[in-house]
């Protein structure tokens, strides 16, 4: 196998003066090895562009994360403006509210198809309407196009609330439509059935990653569907165009959940996995010349209610990040990446001969690695 990479896709600190506190961090094994003989680079578009070009979508990689993940719901084809829409619970503090990792909510199928049902039934459909995606959030559609810049949830987590709010010119109606869900939420008879059950009630829904519902044209072309001008969300941070390369052959191999990620998949033709609870066996899938596993610290925080973030980075570590650094030891694969907090880390065969490198002392050295 040529190479495998790990992406951690919810894992954003703060950089700089404002990063949080590592003390007490435990040991990260894979990372620190990664970290010691890597070649770090910064991902100016996040994960999402990066991962387009890397499945050789370069035609893909400018489009917003809901246009892409817009192709694998039921309404695929449909106009307008689209966000993917995560459920969330908000924590009241003395002052205000605030957002963290288990606040990031993921509903069974029965909870997001009843909501899309009433959300049908409370709002109509002339302006939104609101739709079930396979992997888990919702798909929000607007009939029209915004000139909104949001934030991905994930990202709030290393920010103020306040300052993470869709901004723009049209930023006032999707503000306005926060205000009216949480209203409707509130009292709404899934969120009494979580309450009883123990679980978080879903405060809101949070829009991010927007964009036309169609794929920009060059994409367009390749399905004969007719392009639409890109949103102030899918301009943003926009690279120069790419020319569209062939999709990917079976020599992929895709691991995850992630709605960005499943849309991507189906646009290049290759069926995604569900994420496995370790590092597959390269010697498993022969015929695979690269492997991506997008996996998320909120899965083992959901399972895991007492752990920290930290633990929880440590647990993927344990079951993608090390057995991968071990893989690339052994011979098996020929380069390994670990994409985390906009960071690409990239350990060939060649750089583990850079054995004068010191290895970062524990998982807080390691860590800031990918924090500055």
């Amino acid at each position: 196998m040529r190479e495998i990479a790990v992406v951690i896709s919810d894992f954003y600190l703060p950089r700089g003066g404002d990063r949080p506190s590592t003390a007490g961090v435990g040991a990260l094994p894979g990372l620190e090895e990664a970290a010691r003989f890597a070649q770090r680079s910064a991902l100016d578009g996040g994960w999402r562009a990066w991962l387009a070009r890397w499945m050789d979508r370069d035609d893909l990689a400018r489009a917003a994360p809901a246009t892409v993940a817009a192709a694998a719901s039921s309404q695929a084809g449909a106009r307008g403006a689209v966000w993917i829409a995560n459920p969330i619970h908000l924590i009241a503090g003395l002052t205000n509210l605030h957002l963290d990792y288990r606040g990031l909510l993921r509903l069974p199928e029965q909870d997001l198809a009843r909501l899309a049902q009433d959300f049908t039934g409370t709002f109509g459909e002339e302006e939104f309407q609101l739709e079930p995606l396979e992997s888990g959030p919702f798909l929000l559609r607007s009939s029209r196009s915004l000139n909104v810049l949001t934030t991905e949830p994930s990202r709030v987590l290393a920010h103020e609330l306040e300052s993470s709010l869709p901004h723009g010119p049209d930023a006032p109606v999707l503000k306005r439509l926060g205000a009216e869900l949480e209203m409707w939420l509130h009292s709404h008879p899934v969120n009494e059935a979580r309450i009883r059950r123990g679980e978080l009630p879903v405060s809101t829904l949070w829009p991010w990653g927007g964009g036309d519902a169609l794929l920009p044209q060059n994409a367009e072309a390749r399905r004969g569907v007719p392009p639409l001008p890109q949103s102030a969300d899918a301009r943003r941070g926009a690279a120069a165009p790419h020319r569209a390369s062939s999709a990917p052959s079976n020599d992929l191999i895709a691991f995850g959940s992630d709605p960005y990620l499943l849309g991507l998949s189906r646009l290049s033709g290759l069926t995604l996995r569900a994420l496995p609870e370790s590092l597959p066996d390269p010697a498993d899938y022969p015929p695979a010349q690269r492997v991506v596993l997008v996996a998320e610290l909120t899965v083992p925080l959901r399972a895991n209610p007492g752990w920290t973030m930290f633990e929880a980075l440590a647990h993927l570590d344990r079951c993608f990040i090390l057995p991968a650094m071990e893989a690339l030891r052994a011979g098996a694969v020929s380069s390994v990446l670990v994409i985390a907090n906009d960071i690409r880390l990239q350990v060939g065969r060649r750089d583990r001969l850079r054995f004068w490198r010191r290895r970062p002392k524990s998982g807080s050295a390691a860590l800031r690695v990918v924090m500055e």
